[in-house]
């Protein structure tokens, strides 16, 4: 005789939408860390001449390199999944990051002396408080590098000219605040994307259709 709490769990799973609950948590930390980074890039902005076209150009050419990469990588995720959506969306994040990257070397280049000492003090704080899990002091310490970089370069910015410093860090903060989520909300619609075309809406097993004892299934049965 068949299991019937295992078809009614099978029912269950197929038709129930699961629910993201660690998506508002993500959505904080992406935009504290975009208005990190947007601080730190309208302070650099503001306060050194040229900055803004050495951010810009570095971001733009590093944006492009990076979509190039993610266009070859999106044919062959294409082939695989036949996901025109998500190959868009791949394109999309790895333009994005690039232009992440490209600005946050920007940076470096204008104001060496306080990114090179925030990212040295993010490696080692990290460093010091995960001390556990290679791919998690990995990550850790990475995101403890690009931290302390854009906080040395507003710190820095902000000693050389206090006035002109907070001007960019009121505007970029809120920018980054408001664009730092989208990289998540792309990945997570990207993810959608391949689900619905491996898995399409309504296509789902016929609990009925089996040979079980139970016509309908109406709740879960009692363990005995």
């Amino acid at each position: 005789m068949v299991d019937h709490r295992f078809y009614y769990d099978l029912n269950q799973f197929q038709t129930t939408r699961t629910t993201r609950r660690w998506w508002p948590k993500a959505i904080v930390v992406c935009a504290v860390l975009g208005g990190i980074y947007g601080a730190a890039v309208g302070s650099a902005i503001s306060t050194t001449a040229g900055a803004a076209d050495i951010i810009g150009i570095a971001a733009i050419v590093v944006a492009l390199i990076l979509e190039v990469a993610g266009r070859r990588l999106s044919v062959f995720l294409g082939i695989l999944t036949q996901a025109r959506f998500a190959r868009l969306f791949l394109r999309i994040l790895a333009a994005m990051g690039g232009a992440v990257i490209g600005g946050l070397l920007g940076m470096v280049a204008v104001m060496p002396l306080g990114a090179i000492l925030g990212a040295v003090g993010g490696w080692l704080l990290t460093g010091a408080i995960l001390r556990r899990g290679f791919f998690k002091r990995l990550f850790g310490q990475v995101l403890g590098i690009v931290l302390g970089a854009c906080l040395g370069t507003t710190i820095l910015a902000l000693n050389q000219s206090p006035a002109a410093a907070l001007v960019g860090v009121a505007w970029g903060l809120p920018i980054g605040v408001v664009v730092g989520p989208l990289p998540l909300i792309l990945f997570a619609k990207m993810m959608d994307s391949l689900a619905a075309k491996r898995h399409p809406e309504g296509e789902i097993i016929d609990v009925e259709a089996v040979d079980v004892s139970h016509d309908k299934i109406e709740g879960p049965p009692d363990d005995q």
